[in-house]
């Protein structure tokens, strides 16, 4: 609302049009700081969208309220939310009622007839359905739903761009190749209800890996995946590596539960099932992950870094299959 001191000492604001009556008409947030920065008008429907009484905060400084408190604080817009493919920029995500909304912001000079600026009009678009409907969108598009991991098309996009900031700047990075050892084994034994699981697993194991929003992880195919790990050399890779492996291996005794329900009763089908997926001991039929490493080096093509790390991933299961069925 406008005060009685502010349409006093301000009336040149609204001289030529109905500045007042055209805010209050708008679906948005329209707020106006004189040059202290101070609030001296808000319109009629700032109150609803930022869940505030703003009357509370008139004469006082924007950043009292809490919406730009926390703005001016945490803005920060998880890259995935910057890169949607429409013209939404998202300014400011602000939990309202517990829920995350989604803003977009524009600021305005207000000038008189000499062109000295006497105020700012703030403009503020909550446009939480559209960035919802997007952010579906592009799950829908880019995220394969069997393993939950981004897809092959995200890999290859990602690592463009990971690759031209290394050679820009001298940054580090590798990938990791992963393919699930004897595959096709569990699914000629237990069909493809159980391949999915494990292939559930093997991408629930690779995201308790990652480093959050930094790395990432993808499903590359069938039952091969990729992680891309910016800023990370080779050899830190291999600490990435042992963790995904790990994962994999504390996890799987629960995932072969959904697979074989009565897998702790003794009887022969039961037995057989178990023998047949190798879950004692060592041999060439053992379930379990191989993993190939490869680190840009530059001038590295993404082709040949792929090329690397496919082949260190056959190295790595050539070595299981070789221990397994010798041991």
């Amino acid at each position: 609302m406008v005060s009685e001191s502010f349409a006093n000492s301000q009336k040149d604001l609204f001289k030529n049009i109905e500045i007042k009556d055209l805010l209050n008409s708008l679906d948005e947030v329209a707020i106006i700081t004189d040059n202290e920065n101070k609030i001296i008008f808000y319109n009629s429907i700032t109150p609803i969208i930022l869940s505030a009484d703003i009357e509370n905060y008139l004469y006082k400084k924007i950043d009292t309220i809490p919406y730009f408190e926390n703005l001016l604080k945490y803005n920060k817009i998880p890259a995935e939310i910057k890169d949607l493919p429409t013209g939404y920029k998202v300014s400011h995500i602000y939990k309202i009622g517990g829920k995350n909304h989604y803003f977009e912001h524009e600021n305005v000079d207000i000038y008189d007839e000499t062109g000295t600026s006497k105020a700012t009009l703030f403009l503020i678009r909550d446009i939480t359905k559209e960035i919802e409907v997007e952010i579906l969108l592009s799950l829908e598009i880019n995220v394969d739903k069997l393993s939950g991991l981004y897809n092959s098309k995200c890999f290859y996009e990602d690592l463009e761009k990971e690759l031209s900031r290394c050679s820009r700047y001298g940054y580090d990075l590798s990938i990791l190749f992963i393919d699930i050892n004897n595959f096709k084994h569990i699914n000629d034994i237990l069909g493809h209800i159980a391949g999915d699981e494990i292939i559930k697993l093997t991408g629930k194991s690779l995201l308790m890996s990652i480093r959050k929003n930094v790395d990432t992880a993808y499903r590359y195919g069938g039952d091969e995946f990729v992680m891309i790990l910016p800023n990370t050399p080779a050899k830190r890779a291999t600490i990435v590596t042992n963790r995904v492996l790990s994962n994999f291996k504390n996890n799987l005794a629960e995932a072969l539960k959904s697979i074989i329900p009565d897998i702790d009763n003794n009887t022969d089908s039961i037995k057989f099932k178990a023998s047949a997926l190798n879950l004692n001991g060592n041999n060439p039929n053992k379930i379990g992950l191989s993993i190939g490493i490869a680190e840009y080096k530059k001038g590295k093509s993404a082709e040949q870094l792929i090329n690397e790390a496919d082949h260190a991933m056959y190295e790595a299961k050539k070595e299981f299959k070789e221990k397994n069925f010798f041991s």
